[in-house]
């Protein structure tokens, strides 16, 4: 049988139903009900309606009510905290309040470890921040206040302030410009009645910038629809500086001394700027004015400045020391103490001093620099070397400590270490000017020692950087010297070249500039700058000078008169003369070989017998050449022994200033004068074999001279054949020369080809006088027309040059007597000198 179920009786039922409708209903809310406070909050919560209330009387006038009820509101906090030390809340209200009663010290004391707990609590770090500040804890500060300004809330508007303000203290104008540029963004429309502080302010931040236009416009904002303030005006003095309008900005500083005569900042400044001027009567009136305005401490600096610059260090010393009694400690009195005891080199003093300030807890990279700088003037390098890595360590993004450290190793010769601190200050700036000047004469000194130890590349190398450094006409001067010694007088040229046209060039520069234009092979150019070196001066001395080396260029550019009358006429320069009694010898020698080429045989000898008297010195080399250029003015005068002895002593042994094959043709040319044609021309082919640069157009040039004696000597001898072999040889090298035709003629004429010899000496007898000679020879000897002998010879003596002048003259005469041929109508007889025969 199946079981059934039962049904359920009414009762339950209705319970059921009871039931869903409470479950599908709306919930029944029960009374809430907060948990209860603990001390520290209940503390809390009075603090911060105490606090409510000491604003609303501050925003009513009534301070006195306001400062009770924020002490009532600092207690509450301060109990808060003592009961709960790590609350955040009680924390940021005892920062709150105590920074609002100007209780700083109380902000950092109570919440700093607070803050160490909780970092990122900006309710915690905008008040200790501030307090930290406010006591000039700046490395403390500066970073808590640079989070809270990150956050960029409008309720931390201070914060951009403060942090511009400190900026400007660093000297950081970009920082400044971002902060005070933030702070006019945020700031509220009630408060824009003040923002000509913040134009102010960002005026002097773009004079750190030394962006003069935009420190300019801020300036001009900040004065606009305001009374003439004397800060502004400060500012704008500032800017013309700037501009490099000192003057100007000393007359605007003077008005607004006038206009404000109880401001002492303007007069401050304007006493700074007489003293960068050097208006020291100026500058002392105005630093009495200030330091009677107030006994400030910055008075009392100004004024040790002042004295300082009168060379008055004692009273220097007075002021300075008032400073550090209106503010002892004051790093830049106790700066401006040992400065002036160094000043009366009481160096020991100084030190004792500086040391003291640092050992009482002074601490700043400008006190560290001084005691640093004491030493090295005391002579303590080691001392001055710890003392300024110590400033390194400091500040090693900037160059001070570098600059610090390579002035202690340029004082006592180490250029390497130099070097390398002034590079280093590159490295942190690399546009820091002092560095590049110092490094580049550090590297001056270093090239000097390495030329010294005959390092001449590696000096170059140094100056060449120097140089690069400092675009200076000391280093041009410098590194054109260095050039020159290594023989690189191109480099040397383009060098002062460019030197010669820098600020500060001198004659000196120009007369360096014809060295190196000179020994560069341009002696035109190199002429030319020695003139203007000596019109650039009017010492005599430097006159002489570059007179001196204007006598070297005219040598090189064949003026070789007027280079030796201004060697023996130098003048009183000592170096001038060294410089002459050097190169006298070696320009008469030249000249002797010059005259000795236009055949001024005995000019040549005048010019070595003044060699002599002068003397070589111990200069083997010149001595050598002497007697080189004696043999050749031997050789032309036929006195071939002493010519051949002299040339071979010369030469033996070979000479610096001597080609390889200069004995050979030397003996070639002794040989030829001699007539010894056969041996000339063998020593001639020997010294073809390898020529030198120049020497091929001379080598040619003298096969046709020994051709010319060989046909002289055969024609001398009856010897037409030779003659004619030798004089074509001759002509096969030279087709147009006109002499070579006329003697080939004459050899002509002696073997019976007469109408070949007149016809080729009528053509020439424009060109070659004697010519016309033999014209007459021919037409009195073999045709026996003694008229036209007469006319030929006619000719002959009217081209007044030509051999046996007198000889040919009485020739005609006698024909014309014989034959009764008078002189033509409007003719006059010619004259002439007798000169030597030569053989055609």
């Amino acid at each position: 049988m199946r079981r059934r179920t039962p049904l359920s009786s009414p009762r339950r039922l209705t319970s059921v139903l009871a039931l869903l409708a409470s479950l599908s209903g709306p919930p029944a809310l029960a009374q809430y009900r907060p948990p209860p406070m603990s001390e520290s909050q209940r503390l809390v919560k009075e603090g911060e309606s105490a606090q409510v209330s000491a604003s609303a009387a501050s925003a009513s006038g009534d301070k006195k009510d306001a400062e009770e009820k924020y002490r009532k509101a600092l207690g509450l906090y301060e109990q808060a905290l003592a009961a709960e030390p790590g609350s955040i809340t009680a924390a940021a209200g005892v920062g709150a309040v105590a920074n609002a009663l100007q209780d700083w010290t109380r902000t950092v004391e109570r919440i700093k470890s607070v803050q160490a707990a909780n970092p990122s609590e900006l309710s915690l770090a905008y008040p200790l921040g501030v307090a930290l500040f406010k006591l000039r804890r700046f490395p403390e500060a500066v970073p808590l206040l640079e989070q809270v300004s990150s956050a960029d809330q409008a309720e931390h508007l201070i914060v951009h302030y403060y942090l511009a303000s400190y900026y400007l203290f660093a000297q950081q104008g970009d920082a400044a410009v971002t902060r005070l540029r933030r702070y006019l963004t945020l700031r509220p429309a009630k408060l824009s009645a003040n923002d000509h502080q913040i134009h102010e302010l960002l005026g002097r931040a773009h004079v750190l910038r030394r962006d003069v236009a935009a420190a300019r416009a801020s300036f001009t904002q900040a004065q606009a629809g305001r009374p003439e303030s004397a800060s502004v005006q400060l500012g704008l003095a500032s800017v013309l500086e700037l501009e490099g309008k000192p003057a100007e900005a000393r007359t605007l500083l003077e008005g607004v001394t006038t206009r404000f005569p109880q401001v002492a900042e303007p007069r401050e400044k304007l006493a700074r700027l007489y003293l960068a001027s050097g208006e020291l009567p100026r500058a002392e009136a105005q630093a009495v004015a200030v330091a009677k305005l107030g006994a400030t401490p910055a008075a009392y600096l100004l004024l040790g400045d002042v004295r300082l610059a009168q060379k008055q260090a004692p009273a220097a010393e007075e002021a300075y020391r008032k400073v550090l009694e209106l503010q002892p400690g004051l790093v830049l009195g106790q700066m401006a103490v040992g400065k002036a005891l160094q000043a009366q080199g009481r160096h020991e003093e100084a030190i004792q001093f500086l040391e003291a300030a640092v050992r009482s807890g002074a601490s700043s990279v400008e006190l560290w620099a001084s005691l640093g700088s004491v030493n090295r003037r005391a002579g303590r390098f080691q001392r001055a070397v710890e003392v300024h890595r110590r400033v390194v360590e400091m500040v090693p993004r900037q160059a001070l400590g570098w600059m610090l450290l390579g002035a202690d190793h340029f004082a006592t010769g180490q250029w390497d270490q130099a070097i390398e601190d002034y590079g280093s200050a590159l490295v942190a700036e690399p546009d820091h000017a002092g560095a590049k000047q110092w490094l580049a004469r550090a590297l001056a000194h270093r090239a000097r020692d390495r030329s010294g130890a005959g390092r001449a590349d590696d000096a170059v190398r140094d100056l060449r950087r120097a140089f690069d450094l400092d675009r200076s006409v000391l280093m041009a001067r410098r590194l054109t010297a260095a050039l020159m010694e290594t023989r690189a007088y191109g480099d040397a040229r383009k060098v002062m070249e460019q030197g010669a046209t820098l600020p500060g060039a001198t004659w000196r520069e120009q007369l360096l500039l014809g060295y190196s234009r000179l020994g560069a092979g341009d002696a035109q150019a190199a002429l030319e700058a020695f003139e203007r070196s000596g019109k650039q001066t009017e010492e005599p001395d430097q006159q002489a000078e570059a007179s001196v080396g204007a006598a070297l260029a005219e040598v090189e550019l064949g003026q070789v008169d007027a280079a030796v009358q201004r060697l023996t006429e130098v003048g009183p320069s000592r170096s001038a003369a060294g410089v002459a009694q050097a190169n006298l010898p070696r320009v008469l020698v030249r000249r002797a070989l010059s005259r000795l080429e236009a055949g001024d045989i005995e000019g040549a000898d005048r010019d070595l017998d003044a060699v002599d008297k002068l003397g070589t010195g111990k200069r083997s080399d010149l001595a050598k050449l002497v007697l080189f250029a004696r043999g050749l003015t031997r050789a032309e005068s036929g006195r071939h022994a002493e010519a051949s002895a002299a040339l071979k002593k010369a030469l033996t042994p070979a000479q610096p200033w001597a080609w390889p094959n200069t004995r050979a043709l030397a003996d070639a040319f002794a040989l030829y004068k001699k007539g010894q044609v056969a041996a000339a021309r063998k020593q001639l082919t020997a010294a073809a074999k390898k020529p030198m640069p120049g020497q091929p157009k001379w080598l040619v040039s003298m096969t046709g001279a020994l051709h010319r004696r060989e046909a002289s000597l055969a024609y001398s001898a009856g010897n037409m054949k030779g003659a004619e072999k030798a004089l074509k040889a001759a002509l096969a090298t030279e087709p147009e020369d006109a002499v070579l035709q006329h003697n080939l003629a004459c050899v002509d004429w002696r073997k019976g080809k007469s109408a070949d010899a007149l016809a080729t000496w009528r053509k020439l007898e424009s060109s070659v006088a004697v010519a016309s000679l033999n014209l007459g020879i021919d037409a009195q000897e073999r045709r026996h027309e003694p008229a036209e002998a007469v006319d030929a010879w006619r000719r002959y003596l009217a081209s007044g040059s030509g051999p046996r002048m007198a000889q040919v003259r009485e020739w005609k005469e006698r024909l014309q007597s014989l034959h009764g041929l008078a002189e033509p109508a409007g003719s006059s007889a010619a004259t002439g000198a007798t000169v030597e025969d030569t053989t055609p």
